[in-house]
């Protein structure tokens, strides 16, 4: 049933769309990313839209209409600014220090526990990428990782830490 309900918020985002592109991120919160990559393998698979590229999909009509190196231009540039904009949003949450942030900073300093990516974090971060989300963390998040790894919190307080951390950064933007 979810993911009938997917699939057809995600063709009726894209009905309306003058260039007929929908870009995976217009949709990646209309479901998990595991749900979206259902929806749209099987709007493919019907005909209902075709992929471009990774990421990037059209409706039949349109890439008739207008061509694939065209759309592709027109992806490639929202794609871009949706980046600017996720860049700009990301400066502006780091310039906000919450009260976690200043406890995560303040501990980890204290017990000489600093984040040093992994070969699983490399990995993670590249699966999540060709998956088409944008998902990143920031520096309170890899502290909260590298705190957890030490042994100096519990994976719940992890979780705690890091879901107050962002509902307040929510709040302020």
């Amino acid at each position: 049933m979810i993911h009938m309900n997917i699939k057809g918020r995600i063709f009726q985002s894209i009905r309306p769309r003058r260039d007929g592109l929908l870009l995976r991120s217009d949709v990646s919160a209309m479901g998990s990313p595991s749900q979206v990559s259902a929806a749209l393998v099987e709007l493919c698979r019907k005909g209902l839209i075709l992929k471009i590229e990774r990421g990037v999909y059209v409706t039949p009509q349109k890439l008739e209409l207008f061509g694939k190196q065209v759309l592709l231009v027109n992806a490639h540039q929202r794609q871009s600014a949706l980046r600017r904009k996720l860049s700009i949003h990301k400066r502006r949450e780091s310039q906000i220090l919450t009260p976690t942030a200043r406890y995560v900073a303040d501990l980890a300093k204290r017990l000489g526990v600093s984040y040093k990516p992994t070969y699983a974090d490399h990995w993670a971060f590249a699966v999540t990428r060709l998956a088409g989300d944008e998902v990143s963390s920031d520096s309170t998040d890899d502290l909260l990782v590298a705190l957890t790894r030490a042994g100096k919190l519990s994976p719940t307080d992890l979780t705690k830490m890091a879901i107050a951390h962002h509902r307040m950064l929510k709040s302020h933007v």
